[in-house]
């Protein structure tokens, strides 16, 4: 077996320890990887209604890029025990001031109610599809309709106001003399007190119906209310007395002199 000489030895010693040591150089010459910061952000463990008492079993921390954490969001789960939701929340949605109730509020509608705001049931129409279709924070137009009164022979309809937030819906039973007990849906709605005066007028001069709106729409549109005889084009309905119209005969007019004289065919 051939034997390399003692000094070749010492030559690759040499080489890799000088490789191995400018490695090394190298490596602490190198700047150290940024850290990258997370902002905290407290957020639903699961689907939260509004007029809820917020605990720790329903809340959970995540880590989020700083550019994306939403404002007013907070960062620990301690401050926010004991706070009510005004709105609700999905799962994995950042708990904001915004959607909380004034802090000391307690749970119920009044936790739902911003300043200003006033909360008001009403019974509504029972085909305004109350019980399928509208549900706490939707968004509603009302409209009254009329039948009694000026108007008893000329029903009309009026949007009285739009884009109400919804509160609650529920039923009540109404007893009249000589009546089965009567059981009618019935709906509150955020109002300004203003806009209560006017519903309670509302409620009792007509019938209140909803017309449910799009979760983005917010627009107010002006409408001119819809009266029954311009509904059907101001025809006027026939004396059931008088029996059935003859039908129209069609006529020329014959011109004798000075004399016009219509001839029917």
């Amino acid at each position: 077996m051939h034997r390399f000489p003692p000094w070749i030895w010492l030559v690759l010693t040499a080489v890799f320890t000088t490789a191995a040591g400018a490695a090394w150089l190298h490596s602490r010459s190198q700047p150290p990887p940024p850290v990258v910061e997370r902002a905290r952000v407290v957020v639903a463990k699961k689907d939260l209604g509004p007029a809820t008492k917020l605990s720790p079993d329903q809340l959970k921390v995540e880590d989020w890029p700083p550019e994306t954490a939403p404002k007013g969001s907070f960062a620990r789960v301690e401050m926010l025990e004991g706070r009510v939701t005004a709105y609700p929340f999905t799962e994995g949605e950042p708990i904001l001031e915004k959607k909380l109730a004034l802090k000391g509020t307690v749970p119920g509608i009044t936790a739902l109610l911003p300043p200003q705001k006033r909360a008001m049931t009403v019974k509504v129409d029972e085909a305004s599809g109350v019980a399928g279709f509208v549900s706490p924070d939707n968004r509603v137009d009302v409209v009254v309709t009329v039948d009694k009164g000026d108007f008893s022979k000329n029903p009309m309809s009026k949007v009285i106001f739009q884009n109400l937030r919804v509160l609650g819906i529920g039923q009540r039973i109404e007893q009249r003399p000589g009546d089965k007990p009567l059981v009618v849906p019935t709906v509150t709605l955020e109002v300004t007190p203003e806009e209560g005066e006017r519903l309670a007028l509302a409620a009792q001069e007509g019938r209140i119906s909803l017309v449910l709106r799009g979760q983005d729409d917010d627009r107010i549109v002006e409408t001119q209310g819809a009266v029954a005889s311009r509904l059907f084009g101001g025809l006027s309905s026939p004396d059931p007395a008088s029996g059935p119209r003859p039908a129209a005969r069609p006529t020329v007019e014959v011109i004798r002199g000075l004399q016009r004289e219509p001839v029917g065919f």
